[in-house]
């Protein structure tokens, strides 16, 4: 009979070290696994940066290559405005935008000449035009303008929904009452230069 008490004492004792060791690990389970995880998902970030920062040295390699040996590739120079004059570059930026917008049924109100700025060592001629049409339109010239050749940037687009072009009592979409500025680059080497006498 003696045998019993010590059998309970000792399941007692390795009931008790059960629930410390469970204790102890749970803890160490919930806070290190997430650590490790992280650590882990964060050399795998560090690994691919390695190889695009590898990358993008031999890319600065080879175009430095190309410098010293004078073979860098010809810029297409349809993705610039042209050259000439600020006012000349000005008007044909205008008038393109306005074959755009009549191509896509939408009658600008009115055109500015922005100021023209340097970016970078080149010259960016820009124009704001105002317009109202319906968003289909809005959507068809804005794609026009991003994907046109000479490059053309939109750099601000306001947009307004106006209800009131709607009949009374009929759901319509609205007509969108749209500013944007429009900016292209000229020819490099064309910046600065005037119109001539």
């Amino acid at each position: 009979m003696a045998v019993a008490p010590l059998i309970v004492k000792r399941l007692r004792q390795l009931g008790a070290l059960t629930l410390l060791s469970l204790a102890l690990l749970l803890p160490a389970v919930l806070i290190v696994w997430p650590a490790v995880a992280r650590h882990q998902q964060l050399e795998e970030d560090v690994a691919s940066g390695r190889v695009e920062l590898g990358r993008l040295k031999a890319a600065i390699e080879a175009e430095r290559q190309m410098v010293k040996a004078g073979t860098l590739p010809v810029v297409p120079t349809d993705i610039f405005l042209g050259s000439g004059s600020e006012a000349g570059l000005l008007a044909a930026l205008q008038s393109r935008l306005v074959a755009m917008a009549t191509a896509r049924g939408v009658r600008l109100l009115s055109s500015s000449q922005l100021p023209s700025r340097d970016e970078n060592g080149l010259r960016a001629d820009g124009v704001r035009i105002n317009f109202r049409a319906e968003l289909e339109r809005v959507q068809l010239l804005l794609h026009a303008i991003v994907a046109s050749r000479p490059l053309m940037f939109v750099e601000v687009a306001e947009l307004r929904a106006d209800w009131s072009a709607a009949p009374a009592g009929q759901q319509a979409a609205p007509v969108i009452d749209t500013v944007l500025d429009v900016f292209a680059i000229a020819t490099p080497g064309s910046a600065n230069k005037d119109a001539s006498p």
